[in-house]
């Protein structure tokens, strides 16, 4: 029931209910005031009424008393109502049917108060489960982001100095395969860490989808060629089955789809001793017409998964077959769904126990043109020098871990620039004052002063706003990059970082320039040429079949080896198939094949 013109009352009341505990007294009063704002009310608006339904005020009454105060405010404005029911209202005579009507409304208000009590408990319960769980996720947020810090912060630096000794001329092979074997076990530990973090992020709900233009050639490319070497150290065919539909640019999250197929191929080499794996590519239009569906399959001949364990092996941590090739964090396929998902696909599985397995992903993507790339995105040689012309640049180094500013400050100088380093984001503000750089390279976990802080006091000197300043940290959490762009640093670079990442952000806001290494710059040329057939048909019958052979068997080693005999016949032709087999171009180099003259097989790669 509403009463009229007490909404002052009321507010005032909420703010009573919004305690968790009421005391007595205060339990008392507003029992008291609610149920002398019911007796006014009746004597109001309802005193032709007289002795009957003498409870009419009263149990609104009671149930406001009750959830505002709990049983015992629930309790006590039962009791008053029923003594002003029966001195006041009822003149202290009750007929039977009045006296039934008294224990009836005794019982019902005290079930109310219960109930009430009941629900003002369970919600203090929630609140206080509500509390931990938010301090308990802010905790893990704290421990991830010291982990991160901690872990990938030495990785930077084993995977930076091993990557730069292994281009040193004097190593030995034997030497250069140690450094090899650094590498790969530092990435490896990488991808299980990122595995963990991403797996704690994506249930924080702190993961989100950043569609880009990007090159998916470049992209299978890059996985093949790394899936490769992993399927060869097993004695394992790796076979590409691209299809001409599948788009050469898209605008998705090239990130994620690059992780999802990495996981599967991984996943499918691990559990496979002998024979194939396929990794298949097709596109075809969805529906709506301005977007592509993306179709990846995965094959291999490994040993299955039971009926019974192809939903499982999507959790966390799950992991299926002999306890001998149960190797990694159990987290790729886990992370993976939720990748597809977050991505607006899906992913299933298909497999028979002693054949294989058949993992699908279909993801919508967006059509892409080459110029929406980005000139970083490009593939380059390795920088061994500013670019002649180019002015002497400053740049400094905040950060307090030896390693890491070691590393940096290599890779810096030996590309020509000017370099100082400085221990804390306070040495870092007066070595600002006094050398004026261009650059700084900012950590942002440091003692003494944090890099936030240190930037923000950097912008407000004189020539602050000037200088341009990029975050360096290992933080993996998107909101450690808001903090950074909202401090007024103008980029932001992870660790363990890419030498690429460097160079490519002091382009991006210095315009420097550099020299490169020699890289197949001039095939490039050549990539946008199609093999003549003319040149194909003077090829020895022999090697003309066997080239079809490879290609139509997508059998990328023999496909290179043929090329590589090709190439000593006529270089400039070998040069040419080498780019359309490094963009996996099979079906141009067929059709080149067939129009000079090669007609002994209709098949072509789907």
């Amino acid at each position: 029931m509403s009463f009229p013109g007490n909404h002052g009352v009321r507010s005032c009341l909420h703010a009573f209910a919004s305690r968790q505990d009421l005391t007595p007294l205060v339990a008392t009063l507003v029992a008291i005031l609610i149920i002398a704002i019911a007796s006014a009310i009746r004597v109001v608006f309802f005193a032709q009424l007289g002795r009957g339904t003498a409870y009419l005020t009263y149990y609104p009454a009671v149930v406001l008393a009750a959830l505002y105060g709990g049983l015992y405010a629930g309790l006590l404005a039962t009791a008053i109502s029923a003594l002003l029911s029966f001195y006041w209202i009822q003149k202290g005579f009750m007929s039977p049917v009045e006296t039934m009507a008294m224990g009836v409304f005794l019982l019902s208000c005290s079930m109310i108060a219960g109930i009430a009590e009941a629900m003002r408990r369970a919600q203090t319960r929630a609140k206080q489960e509500k509390d931990k769980a938010e301090a308990a996720n802010k905790a893990k947020s704290v421990f991830l982001a010291s982990m991160s810090h901690e872990l990938r912060t030495p990785l930077n630096a084993i995977l930076g100095f091993s990557g730069i000794m292994r281009h040193d001329a004097d190593l030995s092979g034997e030497q250069r395969k140690t450094l090899d074997i650094i590498n790969r076990s530092g990435e490896h530990l990488l991808a299980l860490i990122n595995d963990v973090l991403d797996m704690a992020k994506i249930e924080a709900g702190r993961i989100s989808v950043e569609d880009a233009a990007a090159d998916l050639g470049e992209m299978v490319r890059d996985v093949t060629d790394l899936m490769r070497v992993r399927a060869g150290e097993k004695n394992l065919q790796l076979r590409l089955d691209q299809s001409p539909a599948f788009p050469r640019f898209a605008r998705t999250d090239a990130t994620k789809l690059r992780q999802i197929v990495i996981n599967l191929l991984g996943n499918a080499i691990k559990f496979t001793q002998r024979g194939t794996v396929i990794l298949r590519l097709t596109a075809a239009p969805a529906g709506d017409a301005s977007r592509l569906l993306l179709t990846v399959e995965v094959e291999d001949s490994g040993i299955g998964i039971a009926a019974g364990d192809q939903a499982r092996i999507f959790e966390p941590f799950v992991q299926i077959g002999a306890q001998n090739v149960q190797k990694g964090s159990g987290l790729g396929l886990a992370i993976s769904r939720r990748y597809v998902e977050l991505m607006g696909g899906r992913i299933s599985v298909e497999s028979t126990p002693g054949k294989g397995s058949c993992f699908r992903v279909e993801l919508p993507v967006e059509p892409a043109e080459a110029s929406e790339l980005s000139a970083t995105e490009i593939h380059r040689g390795r920088i061994v020098g500013l670019a002649p012309g180019e002015p002497e640049y400053r740049i400094l180094i905040v950060e307090d871990e030896i390693e890491n500013w070691l590393l940096l400050q290599h890779l810096l100088e030996h590309a020509g620039f000017a370099v100082r380093v400085a221990a804390n984001g306070a040495q870092g503000v007066d070595m600002f004052q006094a050398w004026r750089p261009h650059f700084i390279w900012m950590d942002i976990r440091m003692a003494v002063m944090d890099g936030l802080e240190a930037t923000r006091r950097i912008r407000s000197l004189e020539g602050g706003r000037d200088v341009k300043i990029a975050a360096i940290t290992a933080s993996v959490f998107k909101e450690e990059r808001d903090k950074v762009i909202a401090a007024g640093m103008d980029d932001f670079i992870r660790k363990p970082f890419r030498q690429g990442e460097i160079f490519d952000c002091l382009s991006r806001h210095l315009g420097v320039s550099f020299i490169r290494e020699e890289t197949a710059a001039a095939p490039a040329a050549a990539s946008a040429m199609a093999p003549q057939a003319e040149a194909l048909a003077n090829l020895p019958q022999a090697l003309r079949h066997e080239l079809r052979e490879a290609l139509v068997d997508l059998d990328a080693a023999r496909i290179a080896a043929v090329i590589g005999r090709v190439a000593e016949l006529y270089p400039a032709l070998g040069e040419v198939l080498a780019q359309h087999a490094d963009q996996f171009a099979y079906t141009t180099i067929l059709q080149a094949l067939k129009a000079g003259g090669d007609n002994s097989s209709e098949n072509t790669p789907p």
